[in-house]
């Protein structure tokens, strides 16, 4: 059941309830309450937090009354959500202005250019300036040499 208002999912899962029931199945009153809670989309998530860290303790009408009160508070703040989906996240292609998309990169890393430090002062073993080690000609011509 998606894009119905709170109240309609209430009532259908409390119909649901009394079906089950009817055939035998008996459910605690914190089972129906958390079934309840755990079937909502993600924009009822801070009422979820609230209704467990406080503890409250509402039958399943009083429940659906508070969450009329939250959607109600949803729809005034301009968030958008359907009860049944996952998320609040419209879903389709978005209407309006046309943005320019960059094309997006391949996940391969780009090596980004590194900055080549110069070195400073003259080089210990053969006293000339401004190489290094693996630069200089003195050492290395000793490697080659042996």
């Amino acid at each position: 059941m998606s894009g119905g208002s709170v109240r309609d999912h209430c009532l259908s899962m409390i119909a649901n309830f009394k079906k089950a029931e009817d055939h035998g199945v008996r459910f605690e009153q914190e089972v129906k309450v958390d079934l309840l809670l755990q079937s909502l989309p993600d924009c009822f998530s801070q009422f979820k937090m609230n209704y467990n860290m406080n503890k409250f303790n509402l039958d399943l009408t009083q429940l659906m009354h508070e969450l009329e009160s939250v959607e109600q508070s949803l729809v005034k703040q301009g968030s958008a959500f359907h009860v049944g989906e996952s998320s609040g996240k419209p879903k389709g292609k978005p209407k309006g202005k046309k943005k320019n998309k960059k094309k997006k990169k391949s996940g391969i890393p780009v090596a980004r250019p590194v900055a080549v430090r110069q070195p400073k002062g003259k080089y210990f073993k053969c006293g000339q300036q401004g190489h290094w080690k693996k630069n200089c000609p003195r050492v290395n011509k000793q490697v080659v040499q042996t």
